[in-house]
Protein backbone atom coordinates (compact mmCIF):
# COMPACT_ATOMS: atom_id res chain seq x y z
CA UNK A 1 0.00 0.00 0.00
CA UNK A 2 2.71 2.48 0.98
CA UNK A 3 4.68 1.69 -2.16
CA UNK A 4 1.58 2.29 -4.29
CA UNK A 5 0.91 5.63 -2.58
CA UNK A 6 4.49 6.76 -3.21
CA UNK A 7 4.28 5.62 -6.83
CA UNK A 8 1.07 7.49 -7.70
CA UNK A 9 2.31 10.56 -5.80
CA UNK A 10 5.46 10.64 -7.94
CA UNK A 11 3.44 10.08 -11.11
CA UNK A 12 0.94 12.87 -10.47
CA UNK A 13 3.66 15.16 -9.16
CA UNK A 14 5.69 14.62 -12.35
CA UNK A 15 2.69 15.41 -14.55
CA UNK A 16 1.97 18.57 -12.54
CA UNK A 17 5.62 19.66 -12.71
CA UNK A 18 5.81 19.23 -16.50
CA UNK A 19 2.49 21.00 -17.00
CA UNK A 20 3.73 23.87 -14.84
CA UNK A 21 6.73 24.28 -17.11
CA UNK A 22 4.93 23.74 -20.42
CA UNK A 23 1.72 25.79 -19.94
CA UNK A 24 2.12 28.75 -22.36
CA UNK A 25 0.25 31.34 -20.25
CA UNK A 26 2.16 30.77 -16.99
CA UNK A 27 5.12 28.48 -17.75
CA UNK A 28 8.60 28.59 -19.18
CA UNK A 29 7.63 30.21 -22.48
CA UNK A 30 5.54 33.01 -20.93
CA UNK A 31 8.31 35.53 -20.31
CA UNK A 32 10.10 34.71 -23.59
CA UNK A 33 6.76 35.29 -25.34
CA UNK A 34 6.41 38.63 -23.55
CA UNK A 35 9.93 39.61 -24.60
CA UNK A 36 9.26 38.67 -28.24
CA UNK A 37 6.09 40.73 -28.30
CA UNK A 38 7.90 43.64 -26.68
CA UNK A 39 10.67 43.42 -29.27
CA UNK A 40 8.01 43.46 -32.01
CA UNK A 41 6.62 46.76 -30.69
CA UNK A 42 3.64 45.47 -28.70
CA UNK A 43 2.57 47.54 -25.68
CA UNK A 44 0.96 46.35 -22.44
CA UNK A 45 -2.50 46.39 -24.01
CA UNK A 46 -1.41 44.19 -26.92
CA UNK A 47 0.42 41.78 -24.62
CA UNK A 48 -2.53 41.52 -22.22
CA UNK A 49 -4.92 40.87 -25.11
CA UNK A 50 -2.57 38.19 -26.48
CA UNK A 51 -2.38 36.49 -23.07
CA UNK A 52 -6.12 36.74 -22.41
CA UNK A 53 -7.01 35.14 -25.75
CA UNK A 54 -4.33 32.50 -25.31
CA UNK A 55 -5.94 31.50 -22.02
CA UNK A 56 -9.31 30.96 -23.70
CA UNK A 57 -9.15 27.12 -23.62
CA UNK A 58 -9.07 27.22 -19.83
CA UNK A 59 -12.60 28.65 -19.88
CA UNK A 60 -13.94 25.50 -21.60
CA UNK A 61 -12.84 22.96 -18.99
CA UNK A 62 -16.37 21.58 -18.38
CA UNK A 63 -16.55 20.52 -22.04
CA UNK A 64 -13.34 18.51 -21.70
CA UNK A 65 -14.66 16.95 -18.51
CA UNK A 66 -17.87 15.84 -20.22
CA UNK A 67 -15.93 14.39 -23.16
CA UNK A 68 -13.59 12.46 -20.90
CA UNK A 69 -16.41 11.21 -18.67
CA UNK A 70 -18.90 10.13 -21.34
CA UNK A 71 -17.06 9.82 -24.68
CA UNK A 72 -14.30 7.18 -24.52
CA UNK A 73 -11.53 7.58 -27.08
CA UNK A 74 -10.10 4.32 -28.47
CA UNK A 75 -11.70 2.49 -25.56
CA UNK A 76 -10.29 4.71 -22.79
CA UNK A 77 -11.81 7.67 -20.96
CA UNK A 78 -8.54 9.09 -19.65
CA UNK A 79 -5.43 7.52 -21.16
CA UNK A 80 -6.24 8.22 -24.82
CA UNK A 81 -7.00 11.89 -24.18
CA UNK A 82 -3.72 12.27 -22.29
CA UNK A 83 -1.81 10.68 -25.16
CA UNK A 84 -3.43 12.83 -27.87
CA UNK A 85 -2.84 15.99 -25.83
CA UNK A 86 0.82 15.11 -25.28
CA UNK A 87 1.39 14.45 -28.99
CA UNK A 88 -0.27 17.72 -30.04
CA UNK A 89 1.67 19.83 -27.53
CA UNK A 90 4.97 18.14 -28.40
CA UNK A 91 4.60 18.72 -32.13
CA UNK A 92 3.60 22.38 -31.72
CA UNK A 93 6.44 23.24 -29.35
CA UNK A 94 9.03 21.51 -31.52
CA UNK A 95 7.56 23.23 -34.58
CA UNK A 96 7.99 26.62 -32.88
CA UNK A 97 11.60 25.77 -32.14
CA UNK A 98 12.29 24.84 -35.76
CA UNK A 99 10.25 27.68 -37.24
CA UNK A 100 12.10 31.00 -37.68
CA UNK A 101 9.98 33.73 -36.10
CA UNK A 102 10.39 36.99 -37.96
CA UNK A 103 9.53 40.36 -36.45
CA UNK A 104 5.79 40.88 -36.26
CA UNK A 105 4.83 37.21 -36.55
CA UNK A 106 2.37 37.63 -33.70
CA UNK A 107 -0.43 35.67 -35.34
CA UNK A 108 1.87 32.76 -36.13
CA UNK A 109 3.14 32.72 -32.55
CA UNK A 110 -0.40 32.83 -31.19
CA UNK A 111 -1.61 29.99 -33.40
CA UNK A 112 1.39 27.83 -32.51
CA UNK A 113 0.89 28.41 -28.76
CA UNK A 114 -2.90 28.10 -28.75
CA UNK A 115 -2.92 24.36 -29.51
CA UNK A 116 -0.45 23.48 -26.69
CA UNK A 117 -2.56 25.57 -24.33
CA UNK A 118 -5.64 23.62 -25.39
CA UNK A 119 -3.78 20.30 -25.10
CA UNK A 120 -2.45 21.05 -21.62
CA UNK A 121 -5.89 22.24 -20.50
CA UNK A 122 -7.44 18.96 -21.64
CA UNK A 123 -4.74 16.92 -19.91
CA UNK A 124 -5.22 19.00 -16.74
CA UNK A 125 -8.93 18.12 -16.63
CA UNK A 126 -8.24 14.45 -17.34
CA UNK A 127 -5.54 14.30 -14.67
CA UNK A 128 -7.94 15.90 -12.17
CA UNK A 129 -10.41 13.10 -12.90
CA UNK A 130 -7.70 10.46 -12.52
CA UNK A 131 -6.55 12.08 -9.28
CA UNK A 132 -10.08 11.96 -7.84
CA UNK A 133 -10.53 8.32 -8.85
CA UNK A 134 -7.13 7.24 -7.55
CA UNK A 135 -7.25 9.40 -4.45
CA UNK A 136 -10.68 8.20 -3.36
CA UNK A 137 -9.76 4.55 -3.85
CA UNK A 138 -6.64 4.99 -1.68
CA UNK A 139 -8.06 7.71 0.62
CA UNK A 140 -5.23 10.10 -0.29
CA UNK A 141 -7.02 12.76 -2.34
CA UNK A 142 -5.76 15.57 -0.12
CA UNK A 143 -2.19 14.33 -0.28
CA UNK A 144 -2.24 14.10 -4.06
CA UNK A 145 -3.64 17.63 -4.33
CA UNK A 146 -0.86 18.93 -2.09
CA UNK A 147 1.77 17.10 -4.14
CA UNK A 148 0.43 18.52 -7.41
CA UNK A 149 0.20 22.07 -6.07
CA UNK A 150 3.74 21.92 -4.71
CA UNK A 151 5.09 20.41 -7.92
CA UNK A 152 3.36 23.06 -10.02
CA UNK A 153 4.92 25.92 -8.08
CA UNK A 154 8.28 24.18 -8.03
CA UNK A 155 8.05 24.36 -11.81
CA UNK A 156 7.25 28.08 -11.55
CA UNK A 157 10.32 28.52 -9.38
CA UNK A 158 12.47 27.15 -12.20
CA UNK A 159 10.64 28.86 -15.04
CA UNK A 160 11.17 32.27 -13.46
CA UNK A 161 14.94 31.93 -13.46
CA UNK A 162 15.17 30.01 -16.72
CA UNK A 163 12.61 32.13 -18.58
CA UNK A 164 14.38 35.32 -17.52
CA UNK A 165 17.73 34.02 -18.71
CA UNK A 166 16.35 32.93 -22.09
CA UNK A 167 14.72 36.32 -22.59
CA UNK A 168 17.83 38.22 -21.54
CA UNK A 169 20.05 36.27 -23.92
CA UNK A 170 17.49 36.33 -26.77
CA UNK A 171 17.27 32.53 -26.86
CA UNK A 172 13.50 32.39 -26.56
CA UNK A 173 13.13 29.45 -28.91
CA UNK A 174 15.19 27.21 -26.64
CA UNK A 175 12.24 27.43 -24.26
CA UNK A 176 9.98 25.96 -26.94
CA UNK A 177 12.47 23.10 -27.44
CA UNK A 178 12.58 22.32 -23.72
CA UNK A 179 8.78 22.31 -23.47
CA UNK A 180 8.51 20.06 -26.51
CA UNK A 181 10.88 17.51 -25.03
CA UNK A 182 9.12 17.55 -21.67
CA UNK A 183 5.70 17.10 -23.25
CA UNK A 184 7.17 14.14 -25.12
CA UNK A 185 8.08 12.72 -21.72
CA UNK A 186 4.43 12.94 -20.64
CA UNK A 187 3.53 10.79 -23.63
CA UNK A 188 5.90 8.09 -22.39
CA UNK A 189 4.52 8.38 -18.85
CA UNK A 190 1.00 8.01 -20.19
CA UNK A 191 1.81 4.94 -22.28
CA UNK A 192 3.80 3.03 -19.66
CA UNK A 193 2.54 4.20 -16.25
CA UNK A 194 -1.09 5.35 -16.50
CA UNK A 195 -3.26 2.38 -15.58
CA UNK A 196 -6.87 2.38 -16.73
CA UNK A 197 -9.29 -0.40 -17.68
CA UNK A 198 -10.89 -0.19 -21.09
CA UNK A 199 -14.34 1.41 -21.20
CA UNK A 200 -16.19 -0.94 -23.51
CA UNK A 201 -19.53 0.78 -23.00
CA UNK A 202 -20.98 3.94 -21.57
CA UNK A 203 -20.88 4.09 -17.78
CA UNK A 204 -24.05 2.78 -16.13
CA UNK A 205 -24.03 5.80 -13.82
CA UNK A 206 -24.54 8.16 -16.78
CA UNK A 207 -28.25 8.95 -16.22
CA UNK A 208 -27.90 9.55 -12.48
CA UNK A 209 -24.81 11.64 -13.10
CA UNK A 210 -26.75 13.69 -15.63
CA UNK A 211 -29.57 14.23 -13.14
CA UNK A 212 -27.02 15.30 -10.56
CA UNK A 213 -25.52 17.79 -12.99
CA UNK A 214 -28.96 19.22 -13.77
CA UNK A 215 -29.75 19.58 -10.07
CA UNK A 216 -26.39 21.27 -9.48
CA UNK A 217 -27.00 23.79 -12.26
CA UNK A 218 -30.36 24.65 -10.70
CA UNK A 219 -28.84 25.09 -7.25
CA UNK A 220 -28.65 28.71 -6.00
CA UNK A 221 -25.71 27.65 -3.87
CA UNK A 222 -23.61 26.70 -6.89
CA UNK A 223 -24.41 30.03 -8.54
CA UNK A 224 -23.38 31.84 -5.35
CA UNK A 225 -20.08 29.96 -5.31
CA UNK A 226 -19.55 30.81 -8.98
CA UNK A 227 -20.22 34.48 -8.28
CA UNK A 228 -17.72 34.52 -5.44
CA UNK A 229 -15.03 32.81 -7.52
CA UNK A 230 -15.58 35.16 -10.47
CA UNK A 231 -15.37 38.27 -8.28
CA UNK A 232 -12.32 37.06 -6.36
CA UNK A 233 -10.36 36.21 -9.50
CA UNK A 234 -11.27 39.39 -11.38
CA UNK A 235 -7.98 41.23 -10.93
CA UNK A 236 -7.02 43.69 -13.71
CA UNK A 237 -3.51 43.96 -12.24
CA UNK A 238 -2.18 41.04 -14.25
CA UNK A 239 1.18 39.44 -14.94
CA UNK A 240 1.41 41.16 -18.31
CA UNK A 241 0.97 44.61 -16.70
CA UNK A 242 3.52 43.78 -14.03
CA UNK A 243 6.00 42.65 -16.69
CA UNK A 244 5.47 45.79 -18.76
CA UNK A 245 5.95 48.07 -15.74
CA UNK A 246 8.99 46.29 -14.31
CA UNK A 247 10.88 45.92 -17.58
CA UNK A 248 9.72 49.35 -18.79
CA UNK A 249 9.59 52.27 -16.32
CA UNK A 250 11.56 50.40 -13.63
CA UNK A 251 14.17 49.38 -16.25
CA UNK A 252 14.50 45.91 -14.76
CA UNK A 253 16.41 43.33 -16.79
CA UNK A 254 14.75 40.17 -18.06
CA UNK A 255 16.78 38.07 -15.62
CA UNK A 256 15.82 40.25 -12.69
CA UNK A 257 12.15 40.00 -13.58
CA UNK A 258 12.48 36.23 -13.88
CA UNK A 259 13.91 36.15 -10.35
CA UNK A 260 10.81 37.93 -9.03
CA UNK A 261 8.65 35.21 -10.60
CA UNK A 262 10.72 32.57 -8.81
CA UNK A 263 10.42 34.42 -5.51
CA UNK A 264 6.65 34.49 -5.94
CA UNK A 265 6.75 30.73 -6.43
CA UNK A 266 8.70 30.30 -3.18
CA UNK A 267 6.02 32.25 -1.33
CA UNK A 268 3.27 30.21 -3.02
CA UNK A 269 4.89 26.91 -2.02
CA UNK A 270 5.09 28.11 1.58
CA UNK A 271 1.39 29.02 1.42
CA UNK A 272 0.47 25.54 0.16
CA UNK A 273 2.34 23.89 3.02
CA UNK A 274 0.97 26.12 5.77
CA UNK A 275 -2.61 25.97 4.49
CA UNK A 276 -2.52 22.20 4.68
CA UNK A 277 -1.66 22.51 8.39
CA UNK A 278 -4.56 24.71 9.48
CA UNK A 279 -7.32 24.46 6.83
CA UNK A 280 -9.32 21.76 8.62
CA UNK A 281 -9.00 23.47 12.00
CA UNK A 282 -10.84 26.61 10.91
CA UNK A 283 -14.43 26.85 9.61
CA UNK A 284 -14.98 28.09 6.09
CA UNK A 285 -16.96 30.99 7.58
CA UNK A 286 -13.62 32.31 8.89
CA UNK A 287 -11.49 31.30 5.95
CA UNK A 288 -13.56 33.04 3.26
CA UNK A 289 -13.27 36.58 4.70
CA UNK A 290 -9.59 35.79 5.14
CA UNK A 291 -9.33 34.94 1.45
CA UNK A 292 -10.56 38.43 0.61
CA UNK A 293 -8.02 39.99 2.97
CA UNK A 294 -5.23 37.91 1.46
CA UNK A 295 -6.39 38.73 -2.07
CA UNK A 296 -6.36 42.47 -1.39
CA UNK A 297 -2.97 42.16 0.33
CA UNK A 298 -1.48 40.31 -2.65
CA UNK A 299 -2.39 43.28 -4.87
CA UNK A 300 -1.52 46.20 -2.58
CA UNK A 301 1.82 44.56 -1.72
CA UNK A 302 3.03 45.99 -5.03
CA UNK A 303 2.32 49.57 -3.93
CA UNK A 304 6.05 50.33 -3.33
CA UNK A 305 6.54 49.87 -7.08
CA UNK A 306 4.55 53.08 -7.58
CA UNK A 307 7.41 54.97 -5.91
CA UNK A 308 9.95 52.99 -7.94
CA UNK A 309 10.98 50.79 -5.01
CA UNK A 310 11.40 47.05 -5.41
CA UNK A 311 12.54 44.47 -2.88
CA UNK A 312 12.60 40.66 -2.72
CA UNK A 313 10.04 40.63 0.11
CA UNK A 314 7.42 42.11 -2.22
CA UNK A 315 7.43 39.10 -4.54
CA UNK A 316 7.68 36.65 -1.65
CA UNK A 317 4.73 38.11 0.23
CA UNK A 318 2.69 38.57 -2.94
CA UNK A 319 3.13 34.88 -3.80
CA UNK A 320 2.30 33.78 -0.24
CA UNK A 321 -0.78 35.99 0.13
CA UNK A 322 -2.20 35.26 -3.31
CA UNK A 323 -1.76 31.51 -2.97
CA UNK A 324 -3.25 31.48 0.54
CA UNK A 325 -6.39 33.18 -0.75
CA UNK A 326 -6.42 30.98 -3.84
CA UNK A 327 -6.20 27.77 -1.78
CA UNK A 328 -9.27 28.87 0.19
CA UNK A 329 -11.24 29.44 -3.02
CA UNK A 330 -10.18 26.01 -4.34
CA UNK A 331 -11.25 24.42 -1.06
CA UNK A 332 -14.65 26.10 -1.34
CA UNK A 333 -15.05 24.90 -4.94
CA UNK A 334 -14.21 21.32 -3.95
CA UNK A 335 -16.75 21.37 -1.11
CA UNK A 336 -19.46 22.67 -3.42
CA UNK A 337 -19.17 19.75 -5.88
CA UNK A 338 -21.73 16.92 -5.66
CA UNK A 339 -19.97 13.57 -5.47
CA UNK A 340 -21.65 11.97 -8.50
CA UNK A 341 -20.60 14.83 -10.78
CA UNK A 342 -17.58 16.17 -8.95
CA UNK A 343 -15.25 16.16 -11.95
CA UNK A 344 -17.51 18.09 -14.29
CA UNK A 345 -18.79 20.56 -11.68
CA UNK A 346 -15.27 21.25 -10.43
CA UNK A 347 -14.16 21.85 -14.02
CA UNK A 348 -17.09 24.24 -14.44
CA UNK A 349 -16.10 26.24 -11.36
CA UNK A 350 -12.49 26.37 -12.51
CA UNK A 351 -13.68 27.58 -15.91
CA UNK A 352 -15.45 30.45 -14.13
CA UNK A 353 -12.15 31.33 -12.43
CA UNK A 354 -10.24 31.15 -15.72
CA UNK A 355 -12.85 33.22 -17.54
CA UNK A 356 -12.60 35.91 -14.86
CA UNK A 357 -8.81 35.86 -15.01
CA UNK A 358 -8.70 36.11 -18.82
CA UNK A 359 -11.29 38.88 -18.94
CA UNK A 360 -9.61 40.90 -16.19
CA UNK A 361 -6.22 40.45 -17.89
CA UNK A 362 -7.58 42.05 -21.06
CA UNK A 363 -9.32 44.83 -19.12
CA UNK A 364 -6.16 45.50 -17.10
CA UNK A 365 -3.95 45.83 -20.16
CA UNK A 366 -6.39 48.22 -21.81
CA UNK A 367 -6.87 50.35 -18.68
CA UNK A 368 -3.14 50.51 -17.96
CA UNK A 369 -2.37 51.90 -21.40
CA UNK A 370 -5.17 54.46 -21.09
CA UNK A 371 -4.00 55.55 -17.63
CA UNK A 372 -0.41 55.59 -18.85
CA UNK A 373 -1.28 58.28 -21.37
CA UNK A 374 -3.20 60.38 -18.84
CA UNK A 375 -1.25 60.01 -15.56
CA UNK A 376 2.04 58.38 -16.45
CA UNK A 377 3.37 54.94 -15.53
CA UNK A 378 3.31 55.40 -11.74
CA UNK A 379 -0.12 56.99 -11.74
CA UNK A 380 -1.52 54.31 -14.03
CA UNK A 381 -0.12 51.54 -11.84
CA UNK A 382 -1.55 53.13 -8.70
CA UNK A 383 -5.02 53.41 -10.22
CA UNK A 384 -4.88 49.80 -11.40
CA UNK A 385 -3.79 48.53 -7.97
CA UNK A 386 -6.60 50.34 -6.18
CA UNK A 387 -9.16 49.21 -8.76
CA UNK A 388 -8.03 45.59 -8.51
CA UNK A 389 -8.24 45.63 -4.72
CA UNK A 390 -11.75 47.09 -4.96
CA UNK A 391 -12.89 44.27 -7.27
CA UNK A 392 -11.56 41.70 -4.80
CA UNK A 393 -13.49 43.38 -1.98
CA UNK A 394 -16.66 43.05 -4.05
CA UNK A 395 -16.51 39.28 -3.59
CA UNK A 396 -17.71 39.91 -0.01
CA UNK A 397 -21.26 40.40 -1.29
CA UNK A 398 -21.26 36.86 -2.73
CA UNK A 399 -20.21 35.32 0.61
CA UNK A 400 -23.49 36.37 2.19
CA UNK A 401 -25.41 34.27 -0.36
CA UNK A 402 -23.47 31.04 0.18
CA UNK A 403 -25.32 28.05 1.68
CA UNK A 404 -24.72 27.55 5.39
CA UNK A 405 -23.54 23.98 4.90
CA UNK A 406 -20.50 25.28 3.00
CA UNK A 407 -19.47 27.61 5.80
CA UNK A 408 -18.81 24.99 8.48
Amino acid sequence: MRRQVVGVSILFGTFAFIQGIGEPTTGLTTQPTFSLLKAWGCDARDTATFLALLGGPWCLKPLYGLLSDFVPLAGYRRKSYLAVAAIAATLCFLGLYALPLSAGARNVLFAALFLPTLAITVSDVVLDALLIETGQSLSITGRLQSVCAGAGYAATLLTGVWGGALSEEHHQQLGFLACGLLMGLTLLLTIFYVREPRAEKRPTTGPSAGQTLLAAFRSPGLWAVSSFLFAWHFNPFSQSVLYSYMTGPLEMSEKAYGHTVSLMAVGAIAACVTYGLYCRRLPMAWLLPGSIVWGVASTLTYWPLVQGNNAPWISLFAGFSYMTGSMITLDLAARACPLQAAGTVFALLMAVCNLSTSLSTWVGGYCYEECLQAWGASGGLAILLVTSAAFTLCSWFAIRRLPRELLV
